[in-house]
């Protein structure tokens, strides 16, 4: 049968939503951080969550969206798909640009936009990729590499990052400026707020 991954997107197209973004994704599975992770505010009608990339890896994620019902070969798909990478928890923020590379080449084909994830606040140190020096190395890398897949598959998947709400100005600016340095399609603003 279909796992939660391909149910929730027949499900909210068979709502009639116009896009949805499934994600985050790591190379590895793995389990997140330890429950509970979601807890509701009701007065604030609000929630807080602490889920930590919880998933089951790359291969078995992509098997279930080609499983979905609106990724069938040789059939238009009713809605845009966003597919949302990031990094292993175990991975050391030092090697964090080769899980996103990873991710990037496995989603590539499948996906109607990518989504790169260094902005949640549950996945330590990964909030840290949100720095200039390290910004610039993962976006060169990205890049280059989203070219390549361009090239091979004659197809081209915007890609955007998604940043954290809890950003200063100057680390705005800096972010800015290093999105269009790269050439990158958008950003997503924003992730989850650590502030309240």
């Amino acid at each position: 049968g279909l796992d939660k991954n391909a149910r929730c997107i027949d499900g909210f197209a068979g709502m009639g939503f116009g896009f949805i973004e499934v994600g985050t994704v790591t190379p590895l599975g793995q389990p997140g951080n330890p429950k509970p992770r979601m807890f509701r505010l009701p007065q604030a009608n609000a929630l807080i969550n602490r889920l930590g990339f919880n998933n089951d890896g790359l291969q078995a994620f992509i098997a279930n969206v080609k499983r979905s019902a609106v990724r069938q070969p040789g059939k238009p798909s009713p809605i845009v798909l966003g597919l949302n990478i990031g990094k292993n928890a175990a991975t050391p923020i030092e090697r964090a640009t080769d899980d996103y590379l990873i991710g990037l080449e496995g989603v590539y084909p499948h996906a109607d936009y990518v989504t790169v994830n260094i902005s949640s606040p549950n996945t330590k140190n990964l909030r840290a990729l949100q720095g200039d020096e390290a910004l610039d190395t993962l976006l060169a890398a990205l890049t280059a590499h989203k070219a390549m897949l361009e090239d091979q598959q004659a197809r081209k998947v915007p890609m955007f990052l998604k940043i954290a709400p809890d950003l200063d100005d100057e680390a705005i600016s800096v972010i800015a400026a290093t999105l269009q340095r790269h050439g990158m399609d958008g950003v997503i603003a924003t992730n989850t707020t650590i502030e309240r």
